[in-house]
């Protein structure tokens, strides 16, 4: 979440600040030929255009060049007025440079400065809107981001403290967790023992976990990272180099205090959140409407082979050791949920009645999963989710398990089209398999899947 909200919020940032030549061009245009204020004399309209085009390229450039739309800038305490002069310099000045060669119009002096001007105000304005819009929003009663600190020493205390006062996201300290032979100190809330590190995520339901190792205890590390592995939800590695030292990428400033991503975590990318839930959201409605027809057969047939309801709803574990009801079409007769969240299907089952033995061949009894993708508990593809009892069991058996639920479980997945599917199959090559999506994501990877799934994936022969 809070990797997540500082790219959302540098998204939009770089998309506001890069308008800033198009807004001050076209406002300088309107201040020269059609305000009234100046004499008005005849022009072409294309060369300005034209300009225009040019100017926001050439002003993208200059922003990367001068880092003036990171995080950094935007948490800052001042806004660097000569870093905006330089920028602003630099793109009028190529810009002018780029029209000396083009004779087929001249630009009118007052149009240029009035331009240049403009660009120079707009981009202090936005800092200025963009710092209020935070500051303010820190004052909003939101629910707080849950968050558990690894380290109960003075250190974390110290930091607990600084990172409840800035503004950008509402947190919630829960619970603090000593690390191995520490003491702990006098810190803001519960402390729980090293052996108590999974109750973050099972009893205090913490979202993001924020490791405070003092340097003196780094030789403890993987000890730490490997218990940190099987928890379900994201870590960073709190970091404190001093002033002046900031590292783009797995190392981010937070206000002030540097963290480290010791996890891959797709889902804090903006081109993850926006690709894929527009993704999932267009296919599953597709293929629902597409489908509805089959669907409407289908529940029929159930109802008129076997008593019960149509749907089987069982909890499943989904992103951030989220639990969620998932719909399947009812393939077996009516039984004890606890008999079915704690047993897996075999191969031979007689609890499954003779149209839920063809739906789950053909994996047709999975198609009511859409509906969970469109309410956003899974996506189309990702790790197939888990029955709770399961999750629980694998997590401390299995190394890195934990880590497949760092994304949104999946209606198929690349393990699934691999052969990884049912509960004769190997689970660490399963965990393989998942891991290797997760760190891999792109929607053309998503896209494969899908398509060796219709491919190959339906009639598989480890379903049953």
């Amino acid at each position: 979440m809070i990797r997540r909200r500082i790219n959302l919020l540098e998204w939009w940032f770089t998309i506001t600040y890069r308008l800033v030549p198009f807004i001050a061009f076209s406002v300088a245009s309107y201040i020269r030929f059609w305000s009234g204020y100046f004499e008005h004399e005849d022009f072409d309209i294309y060369p300005y255009v034209f300009s225009i085009i040019v100017v926001t390229v050439v002003w993208a450039f200059v922003l990367e060049h001068y880092r003036l739309n990171r995080m950094e800038v935007i948490c800052g305490n001042q806004v660097d007025l000569s870093k905006n002069a330089k920028a602003t310099a630099a793109t009028m000045g190529l810009v002018l440079a780029a029209t000396f060669f083009y004779r087929q119009a001249s630009f009118s002096r007052i149009f240029v400065v009035a331009a240049g001007v403009l660009i120079f105000v707009l981009s202090i304005v936005i800092h200025l809107v963009f710092r209020r819009l935070i500051s303010k929003q820190g004052s909003l009663p939101l629910t707080g981001w849950r968050v558990a600190f690894l380290g109960a020493d003075e250190s974390a205390a110290r930091l607990a403290e600084k990172f409840e006062r800035q503004p950008l996201i509402p947190c919630e300290i829960m619970v603090f967790v000593s690390l191995p032979g520490q003491t702990p100190a006098s810190v803001p809330g519960p402390v729980l023992g090293w052996e108590q590190l999974e109750e973050v995520v099972d009893t205090y339901r913490c979202q993001e976990l924020l490791i405070v190792i003092p340097f003196g205890s780094f030789g403890d590390r993987e000890e730490v990272f490997g218990r940190v592995r099987n928890l379900p939800i994201p870590a960073r590695i709190v970091l404190d180099l001093g002033d002046g030292i900031f590292a783009p990428d797995r190392i981010f400033d937070f206000y002030g205090i540097t963290l480290l991503d010791v996890k891959p975590y797709p889902v804090d990318t903006i081109g993850y959140l926006l690709a894929k839930r527009v993704f999932d959201v267009v296919f599953s409605l597709a293929a629902l409407v597409v489908t509805a027809p089959l669907t409407a057969i289908i529940a029929l047939a159930i109802k008129l082979t076997s008593p019960g309801p149509v749907f089987f709803v069982q909890e499943r574990i989904s992103l951030s050791g989220k639990r969620f009801g998932m719909l399947k079409f009812r393939s077996m007769v009516l039984q004890d949920n606890r008999t079915s969240n704690s047993h897996h299907t075999s191969r031979e089952d007689p609890r499954i009645t003779a149209v839920g033995r063809f739906l789950r061949k053909t994996s047709l009894d999975e198609w009511p999963q859409f509906i969970n993708v469109l309410k956003g508990d899974m996506s189309v593809v990702g790790p197939r989710p888990e029955l709770t009892y399961f999750v629980q069991k694998f997590r401390g058996d299995i190394p890195s398990y934990m880590a497949r639920h760092n994304v949104k479980c999946g209606i198929t997945g690349w393990a699934q089209i691999n052969g990884l599917r049912g509960s004769d199959t190997s689970i660490p090559r399963r965990i393989e398999y998942d891991l290797h999506y997760i760190q891999n994501w792109s929607l053309w990877f998503d896209m494969k899947i899908i398509f060796l799934t219709l491919l190959r994936g339906l009639l598989s022969r480890n379903a049953y």
